[in-house]
């Protein structure tokens, strides 16, 4: 059997959105990942199970499905450096040319199904196709929301209206991880293919759709004073204790990790959310600002908790709790800059925010560690 090719363009490294909601600085990350690409060959199927014509005509289709990714990517890459330079006219000018190119690339993938529909294969072939096509129109999705919703932000933001800016920036966050993971399930399929295994996986689902900022602030309020299931009363009263000042450096939060946890981690009582939210408050205790954030689908249909710190110089860094949850470890080792880090549904500036959203009992580590 010949093997199925992956299908690769490259794409630029991850880059930084800096939003503004009201007079706070909201760090806000829109991926481009390398990780996030399809890898390319000109390999369309198995010789056997289809005739030469259909073939040719498959891999004519898929190379012109290709080029018009890697033309929207380009678009996408321009678009978001643009917004981070606020260059607003110039970022909504890409948004719009990425509307076009998506639905000259939507054509493709209505031509390269109708191609299969037609084309001899066998049950296997055909099932891989389709499975295939149907995250090809998820990706269209994820395009077509995530350039409007940009569009509209850079609106917004030269409007002064920050919080709506956000909002939509939010959305193009998470739209943009739809597309990467896409990318991923899409590549599983070509690996599940040529290894001639069944079980091919659907596209990942739309992201939700995010509360309005504009209407969080007074909903926030009103379950804080109103609801019984969000008390804040048992967070430690002072929380954040004035300890020796150190500042936003790599090297510095290196130290204030030391050797990472030594208190395993344990599902629903000792895990992510309390492991990052201690790690939150103890680098903000020592003058260190840092985020805690978190993602709804991270793995598997799990949620996730981690801890995003901005350096000095404009970088930022992640620490991954988890990794660190075992005697002997090294705290250095829970720091990471891979993009998939700074890809997140919510990012909150504090416990009380935190708290606000999910609950105390999501992060109250002060219940299960002696801190001397």
């Amino acid at each position: 059997m010949m093997r199925f090719g992956r299908w690769f363009w490259t794409v630029a490294s991850s880059v930084s959105a800096l939003t503004r909601a009201l007079e706070l600085a909201l760090a806000v990350s829109l991926m481009i990942a390398s990780s996030g690409c399809i890898h390319e060959d000109g390999v369309v199927g198995d010789q056997s199970s289809a005739y030469p014509a259909d073939l040719a005509n498959l891999t004519d289709l898929q190379n012109e499905i290709i080029e018009h990714l890697k033309e929207i990517t380009a678009s996408q890459n321009r678009a978001i450096s643009a917004y981070n330079d606020r260059e607003y006219a110039e970022c909504q000018e890409e948004c719009e040319r990425m509307g076009l190119q998506n639905e000259e690339y939507a054509s493709s993938v209505e031509s390269f199904a109708g191609l299969v529909a037609d084309a001899r294969l066998t049950e296997s072939d055909q099932e891989y196709y389709e499975a295939q096509i149907e995250i090809l129109r998820a990706v269209r999705r994820n395009i077509g929301k995530s350039a409007s919703d940009l569009y509209l932000a850079c609106g917004y933001a030269s409007e002064g209206d920050y919080e709506s800016e956000r909002y939509h920036i939010q959305n193009v966050t998470a739209y943009l991880g739809a597309f990467y993971d896409n990318i991923d399930r899409f590549n599983k399929n070509i690996d599940t293919r040529n290894e001639g295994a069944g079980n091919f996986v659907s596209p990942a689902p739309d992201p939700p759709d995010l509360p309005d900022l504009r209407n969080m602030t007074a909903t926030a309020t009103a379950t804080a004073t109103t609801s019984d299931e969000i008390d804040l009363t048992d967070i430690p009263d002072p929380y954040y204790l004035e300890k020796p000042r150190f500042q936003n450096t790599r090297d510095e939060v290196k130290r204030l990790l030391g050797k990472g946890f030594i208190t395993p981690y344990s599902c629903s009582v000792f895990d992510c959310s309390e492991m990052a939210a201690y790690i939150e408050w103890k680098l903000e205790c020592h003058n260190i600002t840092a985020y805690i954030a978190t993602r709804n689908n991270w793995q598997d249909g799990y949620g996730h908790a981690w801890v995003i710190v901005p350096l000095r110089g404009g970088s930022k860094l992640a620490i991954e709790p988890t990794i660190s949850a075992a005697e002997g470890s090294v705290g250095a080792e829970m720091i990471t800059t891979d993009p998939k880090y700074f890809t997140h549904d919510h990012l909150f500036e504090d416990i009380y925010e935190a708290s606000e959203f999910f609950g105390v009992e999501e992060w109250d580590w002060w219940n299960k560690l002696e801190i001397g």
